[in-house]
């Protein structure tokens, strides 16, 4: 599946349309919501979306489309699925929340007849009717389905379609991916993209903005102002991240046949509160993210590996050389190897992607097992911005 985004301009009374049915569709889901926590406190079970789905007609929402009706149904069936799963798997998932005015933002159509069709949207007479996209790329594949999103900038059309693989020409070249704080990647080749640090240097903008937003009165049109603005900015932020990652996850997976990578725990390592702002700025989930779907539609192979002890061992001999973060340059004075850092631990992490790769044969993404008993938990990246 891959997901086509394209600005809307909708007129004012599309505008208005869309906005009414927004608001619609959350106090629908709010309304189903308590109807499944009312239903489970009295009876002890769930209630099924069909039988749910008979109470919530054109009678019971008669300024929803059908079509949104159900969506919205699905949707939040969907996260109650979603959490007894998790309860299951023992994995921590969020109970379904009531949406605030600020947390419901998308209405999801459900079929090919809400699509695009000659620069228009065809959306239903009460979400506006017709509407104009700017259509800067084609779609690619079979079309699903279709999302409207709004979002500070204005409104977006997501085109949802299934897109057949494109096998890139097959290479015989690997390389090893270390992510870090002062690069956002260096290689096992001794190349380096660096860190643009976009929060960091959007902070005093956003600081100057949000101080603006506390200053005004609640319920004022000059804090509407203020709100949005500040909205701007992290969705610029967002932006700008998103751009530089999937134009670093292009390269390498265009260049390469085989990507190796340190299996980070990054949920673990932002608890670290010093930390935390500098690695949610670099992305490395969400570089990883890309670089597998890329690798995936490309024919390529990602292979996750255990980030332990990279940078403490020496890639040439194997010896463990112990460093402090400080240190910048690899000098091991076992085989008097030299090397910067960050390269030195991207070679360690090609290393192991190939030993796992001749254990488990090719494959579009690997990930290594798990550690040995005897050895210690990963050391948190905590290289400062400034090193």
């Amino acid at each position: 599946m891959r997901t086509f985004e394209y600005r809307l301009r909708p007129t004012k009374a599309q505008e208005q349309a869309l906005m009414r049915t927004l608001l619609a569709s959350r106090k629908m889901y709010n309304a189903c919501l308590e109807d499944l926590i009312t239903h489970y406190k009295e009876t002890g079970k769930y209630l099924h979306l069909y039988e749910q789905d008979k109470h919530h007609g054109k009678e019971a929402h008669p300024d929803l489309p059908a079509v949104l009706v159900d969506t919205t149904l699905k949707r939040l069936h969907r996260s109650f699925t979603n959490f007894f799963r998790g309860l299951k798997e023992g994995r921590k998932i969020g109970f379904p929340r009531f949406k605030g005015a600020t947390a419901w933002n998308t209405i999801q159509f459900r079929d090919a007849a809400n699509c695009l069709d000659n620069g228009r949207f065809k959306a239903p007479l009460q979400c506006g009717g017709r509407m104009r996209v700017i259509v800067h790329r084609p779609l690619e594949g079979t079309f699903k389905f279709a999302r409207i999103v709004l979002r500070p900038s204005g409104w977006y059309l997501q085109c949802v379609c299934e897109t057949p693989p494109h096998p890139l020409l097959k290479k015989e070249n690997a390389v090893g991916l270390d992510m870090g704080i002062r690069y956002l990647v260096a290689d096992s080749n001794g190349h380096i993209i660096d860190n643009p640090k976009h929060a960091r240097k959007t902070a005093k903008r956003l600081a100057h903005a949000q101080r603006n937003l506390a200053r005004c009165k609640k319920g004022s049109h000059r804090r509407k102002k203020a709100k949005k603005k500040v909205a701007r900015l992290h969705e610029h932020i967002a932006n700008q991240r998103k751009d530089t990652l999937h134009k670093a996850s292009r390269s390498y997976v265009d260049g390469y046949q085989t990507i190796a990578v340190e299996d980070l725990q990054v949920s673990n390592m932002v608890r670290n509160h010093c930390l935390a702002f500098v690695i949610a700025d670099a992305s490395w989930g969400m570089f990883r993210q890309y670089l597998e779907a890329k690798a995936e539609s490309a024919g390529r192979q990602v292979i996750a590996v255990r980030p332990h002890y990279t940078s403490q061992t020496c890639s040439q001999c194997g010896e463990s050389v112990e460093k402090s973060l400080s240190v910048r340059t690899h000098v091991c004075p076992f085989c008097g190897y030299i090397a910067d850092r960050d390269e030195n631990a991207a070679r360690n992490i090609l290393q192991r992607g190939l030993q796992v790769l001749a254990r488990t044969g090719p494959s579009s993404s690997r990930r290594e097992g798990p550690e040995q008993s005897g050895e210690s938990p990963s050391v948190l990246k905590r290289e400062a911005a400034g090193l």
